[in-house]
């Protein structure tokens, strides 16, 4: 791809959008979930550039570091826009830290993904009840379980489909169009991580190491919180 603010690459994510969500894109039936990772970044830009009305949202776990914080007010006040912030029920959040604690993540992916569904899943499958379409950032290179990923997928646990736009983006794609759109980037990019969740459960990674490796690192898994499929 050629990278311009009016290249091939911008009409083209522009041209792919309008084809998948058709031309009726309203908060009701389309949400955009965004980490304020890199290709979620491009994202926000894309679909706020293309004046597409959608749902924009991200996940408040409780767990988030400053630096995703301040990227999520950098953001917000880049593009003059709000983000709505789901949140998890606050009495889960009191029963689990009272009967499990925090540090029990470490020692059972049960408790892991418990923790997970609590912050993450159940607050999000609050927000797509009743859309359409979930728009997402993933990346087919990101780790071996989205490899076969297709950028259009049914999600039935959802009740709806989930696009991919930058499925089959590289990692040199991404870069270049972050530095054509110029919009705010995750400090702790910077600092070796590649993936960025909550603190607790994220880590930077090393050269060697695919993007989710520094996921979950203490256990084995497919590296999924279960938004996504493992």
């Amino acid at each position: 791809m050629v990278y311009s603010s009016t290249g091939p690459w911008f009409l083209a994510l522009f041209e792919e959008m309008n084809a998948v969500l058709g031309p009726d894109v309203s908060p009701e039936r389309v949400v955009l979930t965004t980490s304020f990772s890199m290709e979620d970044q491009i994202l926000t830009w894309a679909v706020l550039k293309a004046g597409l009305d959608v749902d924009l949202v991200s996940l408040d776990t409780g767990c988030l570091f400053p630096a995703t914080r301040q990227t999520w007010k950098a953001t917000e006040d880049h593009f003059g826009v709000e983000i709505r912030a789901l949140l998890p029920n606050s009495k889960e959040v009191v029963d689990f830290t009272k009967t499990s604690g925090l540090s029990s993540i470490y020692e059972s992916v049960d408790a892991r993904k418990s923790c997970c569904a609590m912050r993450k899943i159940r607050p999000l499958k609050a927000a797509c009840a009743g859309k359409e379409w979930w728009i997402t950032g993933l990346r087919s290179n990101q780790s071996e379980n989205r490899a076969s990923m297709s950028n259009v997928e049914d999600a039935p646990d959802w009740g709806l489909k989930k696009f991919h736009p930058l499925l089959n983006w590289s990692d040199q794609e991404v870069q270049s169009a972050l530095l054509k759109t110029g919009v705010p980037v995750n400090p702790l990019y910077a600092m070796g991580y590649k993936s960025i969740g909550c603190a607790p459960c994220t880590r930077p990674v090393l050269p060697h190491e695919d993007a989710r490796a520094g996921r979950w690192w203490w256990e084995q898994s497919s590296k999924e919180c279960g938004l996504h499929r493992g």
